[in-house]
């Protein structure tokens, strides 16, 4: 028995080694792409969204959780990327101003990342039909 304890530990190492390397290609995919278009706003939010992606496959059976990976990772990216924006395009900032922008980038950002995680499934699944490997794989229609 303790024998396949030790295979089913090794089988776990080996599937998670092999997705964090799909996680990786992901992320560089996503890298080259905003070095091409030269558009590191959206690259920075879709690279939010391929690491919530892959924590909410791997969350268990909470909904909670996986609903927080899923649009909190891509949201903060968003977020900090308007934010970072905003500071370095300001001259003098007033910390009335920084509230009012770390808000509304708050409230505008859902839609973005919503997006971003929508446009990932999306563009894995046509690298799947078309290459056969399956970057990200979110199971949307799992029941708990």
């Amino acid at each position: 028995m303790p024998e396949d304890n030790h295979k089913s530990d090794f089988q776990q190492q080996s599937s998670l080694l092999l997705n964090v390397g799909r996680l990786l290609i992901v992320l560089v995919l996503i890298l080259i792409a905003g070095a091409v278009t030269h558009y590191w706003q959206g690259a920075i939010i879709c690279l939010g969204a391929s690491v919530g992606m892959f924590l909410a496959e791997r969350s268990g059976s909470n909904r909670r959780r996986e609903f927080l990976f899923l649009l909190g990772i891509p949201l903060l990216s968003y977020w900090l990327v308007l934010m970072s924006t905003f500071l370095l395009h300001s001259d003098s900032v007033t910390a009335g101003q920084i509230s009012l922008w770390a808000v509304i980038g708050l409230c505008t950002g859902i839609v973005p990342a919503a997006l971003s995680v929508v446009v990932l499934s999306i563009a894995s699944a046509l690298i799947d039909k078309l290459t056969g490997l399956r970057l990200l794989k979110y199971h949307w229609n799992h029941n708990h």
